[in-house]
C-alpha cells in the first residue's frame, strides 16, 4: 500500500475551513521570527561616580523644575498684559497666572518653578544702545530679557505684592521659586541700585557680536568692579527681600569666571542666611567645550551648574530631529564625546540640568513632525514623548520641563522651519515655543485636550513620583551597559538601590538578555518593572527584557546583598 499524500484529507474539509487553514498556514510560513536576544554580559562603559549627582552629593540633584515664560503662560488677571512679545502668543500672561497654576504644578510632581525675567523693562521706552541710538521695540520689551530697573517688578506682569503672594503660595506647597537673572546685558540707561550703583558698559565691539549699532542695549563690563557690586546687590535683594530660592543666569558666558565665582559665593551666603536653596544654573548655549570653559576648573571653580544643551540635542536627534535638521541618529549618539561623554571632562563640581525644550527652542512635538516621525493623531508622536520623559527620569541631576510638554504641546500649523519673513508671521524657530497652551487644571478643562495628552501627563506624573522617592535615579552612579542603533541601557545605583533603564528607539521589537555579570557580582533576587511598556522576566541567567517598538522602562533590581524593599 502506497503512502497517502498529507493534503489528501483536504478533500473532506469545507471551503470556509479550507480558507481558514490556508490563512493559518500562511501566517506560520510568513510570520517574522522573534528577534534573537542581544546578550549583554558586561557593561560597555565605566561607572561614573565623580560628579556630585553621580554620588548623591548635592540637594540640587533632586530638582524637578517646571519652566514658564510668564508673558505666554497663564492670563491670571486683565489688569496686567505684556505690551508685546516674540512668538505666536497671545502675550497675556502674568504673575497671578503663575500663582493659579501652582496646585497643578505641584500635583504633577514638580518641586521648583523657573520664571522668565520679571524685572521692569520700562516697556515702550527706547533702548539706549551703546552706539548712542535710541530704538523702541515693544516685542523685545515683552520678553523681559532686556531690563532697565532690576529692583522693580515690571507692571506688565504684576506688582511687588504679586511676587510676595507667589513666594508665599509656593512655600505653602513646598515649591521653590527660581528667578531668571539677566546679569550680562540690559536695555541701557539702567536704574541705579538702592545703594546708588550702576553697572559699567563694555566698550569691546566683540561683546556686541561685532555690531554695537544693532545690539538692543548694552553689554556689562565686569572688568569694572562696580559691575560685580551692582549685580551682587541685585542677586541678594531678591533673596533677602522676597525669598527666592535661586537664579537661572541668562547668557551666563557674559559673566567672566572670576566675577561669576564671587557672585555664586555671595548668592550661597545670602541663601544660607535666609534658609533658601541658593541654586544657580547658567545658560551656556553651545558645545561641551564652551560649557566646560564657564564651569571653571577644580582649582578655580566658576559656574556650578549648567544646562546640558549638548545632551538635549543628542536626545532630539535620536528621537526626532534637531532644529538644524540632524535626525535619525543612533541611540549610541547619547554616549558620544560631545554629548554625555563630555561629562568625563567636566570639573568635579559640575551639575548638569537636562531639558527637552525651553522658550528659545522648537517644541518637541513640532520636532517630531518635522522629522516625519508622527503627528498628534498617531501613536508614534506620544510614544516619542514618553521615551524622552523616561530618559530624563533616570538623569543624574536636575531636570527641567517647559510648560506644555506634559501634554505633548505643538504649535498648530507649524513644524517646518520658515526660510523667509518668519518674524513677520511670528514663526521663527527661536521663539515659536512662546505660545499659550491649553493646560487642564490650570487654564483649561480635561475635555479641551486629546485623551492621549491627558495620558501623557499622567505618565509624566508617575515618572516624577518614582524619581522623587528614588535617589538612585536622580543622584546615583551611572553605568552604561549597552547601546546600538536602536537600544540604550543604563544601570543607576546608590547604595543598595539599583535601577535599570532601557529604551528601544526603533519601529521594530527588540529583546535583551541582561546577564547577571552585567549587573552585579551578586545573585539577582528580584526584578520589578516600576514603569514602562516593556516585559521583564527573571531567568537563571539574568533578565530577559522584551521591548515593543518605541518603548522604554525602568526596572528596579534586588541582589543578594541588598535588603528587600516594599
Amino acid at each position: 500500500m502506497g503512502c497517502r499524500p498529507w493534503f489528501s484529507g483536504l478533500r473532506r474539509i469545507g471551503p470556509r475551513a479550507l480558507v481558514l487553514l490556508g490563512l493559518a498556514f500562511a501566517s506560520v510560513v510568513w510570520a517574522k521570527p522573534a528577534p534573537e536576544p542581544i546578550v549583554i554580559s558586561k557593561p560597555m562603559g565605566q561607572t561614573e561616580t565623580r560628579l556630585p549627582c553621580n554620588r548623591g552629593g548635592s540637594p540640587f540633584c533632586e530638582l524637578r523644575l517646571y519652566q514658564v515664560m510668564v508673558g505666554t503662560f497663564v492670563d491670571g488677571t486683565p489688569d496686567h498684559d505684556p505690551v508685546g512679545g516674540y512668538g505666536p502668543g497671545p502675550h497675556t500672561g502674568d504673575i497671578k497666572g503663575v500663582i493659579q497654576a501652582l496646585d497643578q504644578i505641584k500635583a504633577m510632581g514638580f518641586n521648583a518653578v523657573w520664571l522668565t525675567p520679571i524685572f521692569d523693562s520700562a516697556a515702550g521706552s527706547p533702548q539706549y544702545r551703546h552706539s548712542g541710538e535710541k530704538v523702541v521695540n515693544p516685542r523685545l520689551d515683552g520678553t523681559g530679557y532686556y531690563p532697565r530697573d532690576y529692583f522693580k517688578v515690571d507692571p506688565q506682569y504684576g506688582t511687588a505684592q504679586d511676587v510676595r503672594d507667589l513666594i508665599a503660595a509656593a512655600k505653602q506647597r513646598d515649591l521653590k521659586i527660581i528667578f531668571d537673572g539677566v546679569f550680562g546685558h540690559h536695555k541701557g540707561n539702567p536704574t541705579p541700585s538702592p545703594s546708588g550703583l550702576i553697572p559699567a558698559a563694555s566698550k569691546r565691539t566683540s561683546d556686541y557680536f561685532g555690531s554695537p549699532k544693532t545690539y538692543p542695549g548694552e553689554v556689562v563690563d565686569f572688568a569694572n568692579p562696580k559691575s560685580l557690586a551692582f549685580y551682587d546687590e541685585v542677586a541678594r535683594y531678591w533673596i533677602d527681600v522676597y525669598g527666592i530660592d535661586g537664579w537661572r543666569l541668562d547668557q551666563a558666558y557674559q559673566v567672566p569666571n572670576r566675577p561669576m565665582a564671587r557672585l555664586v559665593k555671595s548668592i550661597e551666603e545670602a541663601s544660607k542666611d535666609q534658609g533658601k536653596l541658593g541654586y544657580v544654573v547658567g545658560e551656556i548655549w553651545g558645545t561641551a567645550d564652551r560649557i566646560r570653559a564657564s564651569l571653571g576648573t577644580n582649582e578655580e571653580p566658576a559656574l556650578p551648574n549648567a544646562f546640558d544643551f549638548p545632551t538635549r540635542y543628542a536626545l532630539v536627534q535620536v528621537l526626532a530631529t534637531g532644529e538644524d535638521g540632524t535626525k535619525g541618529k543612533p541611540a549610541t549618539t547619547l554616549q558620544d564625546g560631545w554629548a554625555m561623554g563630555a561629562h568625563a571632562s567636566y570639573p568635579d563640581h559640575a551639575i548638569l540640568n537636562l531639558m527637552l525644550g525651553n522658550h528659545d527652542l522648537v517644541r518637541f512635538g513640532d520636532l517630531i513632525q518635522r522629522a516625519g516621525k508622527g503627528e498628534p493623531s498617531s501613536e508614534s508622536y506620544w510614544a516619542r514623548h514618553r521615551l524622552a520623559f523616561t530618559f530624563m527620569a533616570g538623569w543624574s541631576g536636575p531636570i527641567t520641563t517647559y510648560y506644555g510638554e506634559e501634554v505633548g504641546a505643538e504649535v498648530a500649523g507649524f513644524s517646518m522651519r520658515l526660510a523667509q519673513n518668519c518674524g513677520e508671521v511670528q514663526k521663527c524657530d527661536d521663539h515659536i515655543a512662546r505660545n499659550i497652551v491649553k493646560l487642564p487644571g490650570i487654564n483649561a478643562k480635561n475635555t479641551d485636550v486629546l485623551p492621549k495628552a491627558l495620558a501623557l501627563r499622567d505618565y509624566l506624573t508617575e515618572l516624577l513620583a518614582l524619581r522623587k522617592v528614588s535617589p538612585a535615579l536622580y543622584a546615583g552612579s551611572r553605568t552604561h551597559l549597552y547601546s546600538d542603533q536602536h537600544l540604550y541601557v543604563d544601570l543607576k545605583a546608590l547604595g543598595a538601590e539599583k535601577f535599570v533603564f532601557v529604551m528601544n528607539v526603533s519601529d521594530l521589537p527588540q529583546t535583551i538578555r541582561l546577564a547577571k555579570s552585567a549587573l552585579s557580582n551578586e545573585d539577582l533576587r528580584e526584578a520589578r518593572l516600576m514603569i514602562g511598556d516593556i516585559k521583564v522576566q527573571e531567568t537563571d541567567l539574568g533578565l530577559d527584557i522584551d521591548l515593543p517598538p518605541l518603548s522604554s522602562g525602568i526596572v528596579r533590581i534586588q541582589t543578594s546583598g541588598a535588603a528587600a524593599r516594599p
